[in-house]
């Protein structure tokens, strides 16, 4: 069985905790009984014990560089060093950024899950299922940094008038004075606005920027944009928990329904030109299923709890 983040998380925790207690403490005596709770934590307490041997051979400069780079507040410390447990050490923590920093992002979601999140400038984030992006405000610039899963955002206005930025993989959004939501996945950036513009700059055409103006639409990839299309009506339905949809073919539904699955959700090409029009509730997609099959002619083959799989009936 794999060690998940959130052991590695637990561990680093400790690790923190117990470098500044002292000898009698008795966290030392919680330590030992977490370490005999469960045969994971103590493969996770052997990677923080390689993980410290490995900075202590580490040349001083080096050493001191890699810890001062990051903010020193504890949940800086705690990201960096789970990130290093996650990827296998020093040399590469920095370089694997993607789905390994959003485990220790500084918000996200899992799959099914949908959150809110404030902002220190008032701005209100909606977070949808399986998302993590990390948030960088200075005193020049109000910046997101998403790293995977989509986002819906209502900017507020900044008495320092520090531009607001959003970056992906695929390069950066800035908006507008806008609402506006950005989903990010592995093939590109999809960016509609709601209110007022944004202008979205791929990674390597950041000299020429587009405008989106409310009700508009686009993706964008490393280097090359899509077309400008109109935004849905219902594009922001899943910030209040539903997927809508109009004469959808099942296999595209099947696709987006099953980002809120827990688990695997796949289907029989046999029953991908079926349509389907409805509103569903995301926050309970076996109940969404069941539904299928007394209005289309599918059955539904439960594998196991977790995966579920669409057949014709």
């Amino acid at each position: 069985m794999e060690i998940n983040a959130e052991i590695l998380e637990e561990a680093v925790t400790w690790y923190l905790d117990l470098n500044s207690a002292n000898s009698d403490d008795s966290l030392h005596e919680a330590h030992t009984r977490w370490l005999e709770s469960n045969p994971l934590h103590q493969k996770a307490w052997q990677r923080v014990e390689k993980l410290q041997k490995t900075m202590d051979r580490l040349p001083g400069e080096i050493r001191t560089g890699t810890m001062d780079n990051v903010r020193r507040s504890r949940r800086e410390m705690i990201k960096v060093l789970t990130l290093m447990l996650m990827v296998g050490g020093v040399g590469t923590a920095w370089t694997k950024k993607t789905t390994v920093y959003g485990f220790v992002a500084d918000y996200r979601t899992r799959v099914g899950q949908q959150r809110d999140i404030f902002l220190a400038d008032g701005s209100l984030v909606n977070l949808n299922t399986n998302t993590a992006f990390d948030v960088n405000y200075d005193n020049a610039i109000r910046e997101l940094t998403l790293h995977y899963g989509e986002i819906q955002i209502a900017t507020s206005e900044d008495k320092q008038a520090r531009p607001f930025i959003v970056r992906t993989r695929h390069g950066q959004i800035r908006a507008l004075g806008t609402r506006f939501q950005i989903h990010c996945d592995d093939d590109k950036t999809q960016v509609g606005v709601f209110e007022h513009a944004v202008e979205i700059m791929p990674e390597k055409m950041l000299a020429k920027p587009i405008r989106l103006q409310s009700g508009q639409q686009a993706g964008f990839t490393f280097d090359r944009y899509g077309d400008v299309r109109a935004l849905p009506d219902t594009a922001a339905a899943w910030t209040q928990g539903l997927l809508i949809v109009s004469n959808w073919r099942l296999d595209r539904f099947i696709k987006e329904l099953s980002r809120y699955h827990k688990g695997v959700l796949d289907y029989d090409p046999a029953v991908s030109a079926y349509r389907i029009s409805g509103s569903f509730h995301l926050n309970d997609t076996r109940a969404v299923l069941e539904n299928l099959s007394g209005t289309l002619p599918v059955r539904i083959h439960y594998f196991t709890r977790f995966w579920a799989r669409v057949e014709p009936a």
